[in-house]
């Protein structure tokens, strides 16, 4: 069962997805130069609103964007920061290589936990954790074209007017974020014991569900293990 919030329907391409919660946030229509600042603000505050486990707790750091008149709270743990900021220029790439050929993406985010699997030579490549996902985000994004005029002022303008607009719906975004994850809390498996945010997975969909750009992207933290993982398989003539 997909639960769901924001009046779009769920696109659960994953075939652990059960007993979901599922959220959608409204879309954000950004000029392109807004798109990396965006997600980066929304990304960090959903972890934090999410990282309630761990050894010590989290101090998560204020922080004022460098683009727009908003303070948000950013996740202090350095391997969060590197993944999101990574998700964040991939995310931007699908938009800049016109993978995204309408010009709008989505941009989902699973929170999972993971629970043994029956031992199998497959556990080899796939790991020995299966994964749940309990909880899902979906940021849709529409980027708008920047439109240039004769006028210098006229220019100047329009960016000043498209930087107005993009930070009024991040601040309505981080609204809806926040207050949607403080008020659903009864789906959330026991805080993980050893990092202080769930695990997360990210994938990037155009609006039919289908996975772009390389959004496609392995859970937190195994790209890494896979490769050295196949690496070593011995070779099998």
């Amino acid at each position: 069962t997909i639960q769901h919030h924001g009046g779009i329907p769920a696109v659960p391409f994953f075939a652990d997805m059960l007993n979901v919660e599922e959220f959608v946030c409204p879309e954000l229509r950004l000029a392109m130069c807004h798109v990396k600042e965006s997600i980066r603000i929304i990304l960090h505050s959903l972890v934090v609103c999410r990282s309630i486990g761990g050894h010590q707790p989290i101090e998560p750091k204020p922080t004022t964007s460098d683009l727009f008149d908003i303070d948000y709270m950013k996740t202090d743990e350095i391997d969060f920061v590197q993944e999101l900021e990574q998700t964040v220029e991939q995310f931007s790439e699908v938009f800049e290589s016109n993978l995204s050929r309408s010009g709008r993406a989505h941009l989902v985010f699973n929170f999972y936990t993971t629970k043994s699997r029956k031992q199998s030579i497959w556990n080899m490549i796939v790991g020995n954790d299966e994964k749940i996902v309990f909880e899902q985000w979906r940021l849709p994004v529409a980027v708008q074209p920047l439109r240039r005029f004769p006028n210098p002022a006229d220019n100047l303008r329009e960016e000043a007017n498209l930087q107005a607009s993009a930070s009024q719906q991040v601040q309505q975004a981080l609204h809806y974020v926040i207050g949607r994850a403080n008020a659903k809390v009864d789906h959330l498996p026991p805080p993980p014991q050893t990092q202080a945010s769930y695990k997360f997975e990210v994938s990037f969909t155009s609006e039919d569900g289908k996975i772009i750009g390389s959004g496609a992207a392995l859970p937190q933290g195994l790209s890494s293990s896979l490769s050295q993982t196949m690496r070593h398989i011995p070779y099998i003539a």
